[in-house]
């Protein structure tokens, strides 16, 4: 806990301790950003619960086909390892086993799908995702989307706006306060309702203060998760620009952890 608040991580991406350094380090010159740590999962429960994190939401993508099963499996294995985390697993639209993915997925006890239209490389309107989406939709998890980049439009907010049409029932968090990079068409675009949700990751550090506010208070606080993007960003400075933005006492426990909270339970 932080001043006084229960603090859950919305968007905490992991990877096995052999290969974790490894995927940083393509992470960072994706984005030609550092790295505060090494995605390695005690790294993250150590640094986290140091700066008052109480709880992860841990995902990682997929950017083959072929690292599905194997994604979803560690995942697995790390929510069953550590109570505090709530794991997501991962699908590709590429899959020509799609099904089956799907299934592993869901005997596994994962609890939503994490996406990356940027580093899986598709569209996410392309039709080609439609029947993974079909999936998605009729067992009511709900997808963490990255969203956003001001280099590419795969992850455009409008792209996200044509998805939700085709499929309303759809739940949904657009990462990154709706597009990073792209934040102004995330609000022109986005508008939360019962199945979109937005998380901060990614955003603190490029907005100043009163225009994450404004955003925040766009989409509805109560439509806001608190994210870090572990292992980008440093879990203490993180907070401190969080809680720089003078949000209401009300607003600050929704977004912290009750909100997420609640959303999953009804997804459960």
């Amino acid at each position: 806990m932080k001043n006084g608040y229960h603090i859950t991580d919305a968007h905490a991406h992991i990877f096995p301790d052999k290969i974790a350094e490894k995927a940083t380090e393509s992470i960072s010159h994706f984005y030609d950003l550092p790295m505060q740590y090494h995605g390695k999962v005690a790294e993250m429960l150590e640094n986290g619960a140091a700066a008052g994190i109480d709880s992860f939401l841990i995902c990682s993508p997929a950017t083959s086909v072929g690292q599905v099963h194997s994604i979803n499996a560690f995942l697995a294995s790390c929510a069953a390892a550590y109570p505090m985390c709530t794991a997501f697993g991962t699908l590709h639209p590429a899959s020509e086993t799609m099904e089956e993915d799907f299934r592993q997925l869901q005997e596994l006890h994962l609890k939503g799908v994490k996406l990356h239209p940027d580093f899986q490389n598709f569209p996410i309107d392309d039709p080609a995702a439609y029947p993974m989406y079909d999936m998605i939709q009729e067992s009511g998890l709900p997808i963490l989307m990255h969203m956003g980049d001001a280099r590419s439009d795969l992850s455009h907010p409008i792209r996200l706006k044509m998805v939700l049409r085709q499929f309303p029932r759809l739940r949904i968090i657009a990462a990154h306060l709706g597009g990073w990079g792209r934040w102004k068409d995330a609000c022109k675009y986005l508008h939360a309702d019962e199945r979109l949700r937005f998380d901060t990751s990614s955003s603190l550090p490029f907005l100043p203060p009163e225009e994450v506010r404004k955003m925040i208070r766009h989409y509805g606080a109560e439509n806001c998760f608190f994210g870090v993007d572990y292992p980008m960003w440093d879990y203490a400075e993180e907070l401190e620009r969080f809680f720089a933005l003078q949000l209401t006492h009300t607003e600050n426990a929704g977004i912290l952890s009750e909100n997420l909270t609640k959303w999953l339970n009804e997804t459960a």
